[in-house]
């Protein structure tokens, strides 16, 4: 599966550990001379190949979001490579009227997410090929509904960071919530809707990714580690207060843990009434392994599996009238399609029939 493939690109650590080092987010203790060894070698791979590029020096912070026509609640954006690389399309609810929104073969455009006012979409660019693969090389962008006045709002190494993704918008549509920082170390972080002044709302070792705002714009849910020094097995669900950025938690026992198994998680999301969390996990490893969503109440209790099949499942969307858009390749598939999930649990695939990969759906 093309997911989370350069977050933590070392070598499974726990061999090397002689505590659990449970508690949350406490600081690694320098366990000599094994231990002393492991935090050198960090060090010396976030100083080697891990600095961040310089900004482009012709990018411009931007001064206001390009915006068209509201999107009826009808209608969707996701991406397709149906063109070749990967661009932004915009279609009905079931599958229809699709419409192509950007055009660009310099770069695969992808992720996009709707701005509250449904006038902007936020979405993600990597060099074409690259797609979702690596967020060192991840760029952040809005365009209007239209199509009009594509802008970046924070290009590759912006703030000193390496990586940089999964940006979302606040209930407001006034800030994003997204993860960025060092390769070893990202935080979730609070910008303006311009994505700029950035501010870490936490302050852990670790990795922390994937967030997204509670309906009522007062708390997140993000993806985390029980240890300071953690695998993508290890990651877990959270759920957070937004606290200001100068009482941020360096703990992570100032935040709820929400998945307590041995999976691994990602992509956290609220249903629209706040009452039910829906989020992404790999039940077999492997490539691409087995992937799929579960959802249960608000704090995760019980969670039930989407599809449970031995398919790819990705990235739960609720929809505003509740129901559930995926996409995902299905048992013995090829190809990624968007799902749409009834209130009665009833899959139909919307882009049935139609070409290449389909991912990516905003409700």
């Amino acid at each position: 599966m093309k997911k989370r493939a350069v977050y933590l690109p070392f070598l499974p650590l726990e061999q090397f550990l002689t505590t659990p080092l449970e508690r949350e987010c406490l600081s690694p203790r320098l366990l000599f001379p094994v231990y002393s060894i492991i935090v050198a070698a960090l060090l010396m791979l976030a100083i080697l190949g891990c600095s961040p590029p310089a900004v482009p020096a012709e990018w411009i912070a931007p001064q206001a979001r390009p915006t068209g026509p509201a999107l009826p609640k009808t209608r969707m954006a996701f991406d397709s490579d149906r063109t070749g690389n990967f661009e932004l399309f915009l279609m009905n609810l079931n599958g229809n009227k699709v419409t192509q929104l950007t055009n660009n073969p310099v770069y695969d455009s992808w992720s996009p997410r709707l701005s509250p006012d449904r006038r902007t979409v936020l979405f993600h660019r990597t060099p074409a090929g690259v797609h979702d693969l690596d967020a060192a090389k991840t760029s952040i962008w809005l365009v209007a509904t239209d199509g009009s006045d594509p802008v970046q709002i924070r290009p590759v190494g912006l703030d000193g960071w390496t990586l940089q993704g999964h940006a979302e918008w606040s209930p407001n549509g006034q800030q994003l919530v997204l993860f960025g920082g060092s390769r070893i170390n990202p935080q979730i972080q609070l910008t303006d809707a311009l994505g700029q002044g950035a501010q870490a709302l936490t302050n852990c070792p670790g990795t922390n990714l994937d967030p997204a705002f509670h309906p009522n714009g007062r708390m997140i849910t993000f993806v985390g580690c029980p240890r300071s020094i953690c695998t993508e097995s290890n990651y877990e669900i959270y759920t957070m207060p937004i606290n200001k950025p100068s009482n941020r938690p360096s703990r992570k026992d100032a935040a709820t843990r929400i998945t307590t198994d041995k999976f691994r998680d990602h992509d956290p999301m609220w249903s629209p009434d706040g009452r039910r969390l829906a989020w992404l996990t790999q039940l077999k490893t492997g490539l691409p392994g087995v992937w799929d969503v579960r959802i249960g109440a608000a704090d995760g209790t019980g969670a039930k599996h989407l599809f449970d099949d031995t398919g790819v499942t990705s990235r739960p969307e609720f929809a505003r009238d509740g129901t559930i858009f995926v996409h995902r390749i299905p048992p013995q598939g090829n190809r990624f399609g968007i799902y749409r999930i009834g209130k009665d649990g009833t899959p139909v695939e919307v882009t049935a029939g139609q070409p290449g990969n389909n991912e990516y759906p905003a409700p």
